[in-house]
C-alpha cells in the first residue's frame, strides 16, 4: 500500500477537513484520508495507482496549499 503525506496549509477547522476528504475520496486508488488539523497535515493511503500531483492540484482547487510530500514506507 502507497502511503503519502502532504504538509497542507490553510486547515484550520472540521470545515476545512471536510472538504478535504470530500475532494479527494473518490480519486482512483484512494483507500483511506487522514486529516490532523494541529499539524496541517493530510495522509492519503492507498493503491499504488493514485498520483500525488493530482491530490496536489485537486488541494490547490479548493484552496488549499500543499508544502510538502513525504512518501512514508507502507
Amino acid at each position: 500500500m502507497k502511503k503519502v503525506k502532504f504538509a497542507v496549509s490553510g486547515i484550520k477547522c472540521g470545515g476545512c477537513v471536510g472538504k478535504v476528504v470530500n475532494q479527494l475520496k473518490d480519486l482512483s486508488g484512494v483507500v483511506n484520508i487522514n486529516v490532523d488539523i494541529e499539524k496541517q497535515e493530510v495522509l492519503v493511503s492507498g493503491e499504488h495507482g493514485f498520483s500525488n500531483m493530482l491530490i496536489k492540484s485537486m488541494l490547490g482547487e479548493i484552496g488549499f496549499t500543499v508544502t510538502s510530500m513525504k512518501k512514508l514506507e507502507a
